[in-house]
């Protein structure tokens, strides 16, 4: 399989969201995260393809739901395993960009983590998953002025 990357924009304490989206608006972050997935495997959960699917320049677009049409642009898996599944025959780096219980289900077989921590305090519904620091090594941090872009690789 190709290397299977997570993909967030987080606040420091972990919020990743709300009801209806992010609690924050920062373009330049955005713009960061559309380039990565970009000709990529995109796979997110229903919620999450809801909200950012229309701007996915992705190749491929695997939505985790029970239920949700397939459409344009997109394929619908029931499961994390049946969209790695697919992603594993497209020969392209898969992100796995959220929500929350995608994150969780996918952090022990992520190889890497790009996380973008964002400035300032929210509040949030949704969070990205605890993980332990020393399973993982920072291999570029990038200051900007409103995030904070690490790139983790994890540790063998």
């Amino acid at each position: 399989m190709e290397r299977m990357i997570l993909i967030s924009a987080m606040s420091r304490d972990r919020v990743i969201g709300t009801q209806d989206g992010m609690p924050w608006n920062v373009p330049e972050e955005y713009q960061q995260y559309l380039a990565f997935v970009q000709n990529q495997t995109v796979i997110m959960g229903r919620k999450s393809y809801e909200i950012f699917g229309k701007d996915l320049l992705s190749s491929k677009n695997l939505v985790i739901s029970r239920g949700y049409p397939d459409g344009p642009g997109y394929q619908v898996y029931s499961s994390l395993e049946q969209a790695l599944e697919s992603a594993k025959t497209l020969d392209r780096t898969i992100f796995v960009a959220g929500g929350a219980s995608i994150y969780a289900q996918a952090l022990p077989l992520a190889d890497e983590m790009y996380l973008s921590y964002i400035k300032g305090d929210y509040e949030g519904i949704a969070y990205f998953p605890e993980f332990d620091p020393q399973n993982w090594m920072i291999v570029e941090q990038r200051d900007h002025p409103q995030f904070e872009f690490v790139h983790y690789k994890r540790q063998e």
